[in-house]
């Protein structure tokens, strides 16, 4: 029986998915899965420069702190790997987001970052999410 503030639940199981923001809700999983902020900027639309994903591609490495990119349907670039290991944000997220991309794509060095944003995400220490039966029926998942 899971009790909120707009009324009762009752199920033979539940899973608690909160990754970065599970908080103290469920400490078996707390101390198991960190939170740290990832963030993420978009371009404008990248009018001649055809090279950058052709194919329509979308990126991410096994760096660790990983980076992930791909383009927008309208052709902005979407970019995100800038990582903190603080509840804080960056005071321009946009300058960090565009060294990384001027690290793969020098030649947008000058191209607008129009948007840029960031939340929190859950890693573990081994890399790999954190999944258990926390209590009989309630099985807990976090770092994915």
């Amino acid at each position: 029986v899971i009790e909120t503030t707009s009324g009762t639940i009752t199920a033979d199981r539940a899973l608690i998915a909160c990754n970065g923001y599970i908080g103290n809700l469920e400490p078996v999983t707390a101390s198991h899965v960190m939170p740290i902020r990832s963030f993420i900027g978009a371009t404008t639309v990248l009018r001649g420069h055809p090279e950058i994903l052709p194919g329509g591609e979308s990126v991410d490495d096994s760096r660790f702190v990983v980076r992930y990119f791909r383009k927008s349907k309208d052709g902005r670039l979407l970019f995100g790997g800038r990582e903190a290991y603080t509840a804080d944000n960056p005071r321009d997220i946009s300058a960090h987001i565009r060294r990384q991309i001027c690290e793969i794509y020098p030649d947008l060095a000058d191209v607008e970052i129009t948007h840029a944003w960031g939340g929190s995400v859950g890693i573990t220490m081994p890399r790999q999410p954190f999944c258990r039966e926390v209590m009989p029926g309630v099985t807990t998942i976090g770092g994915y």
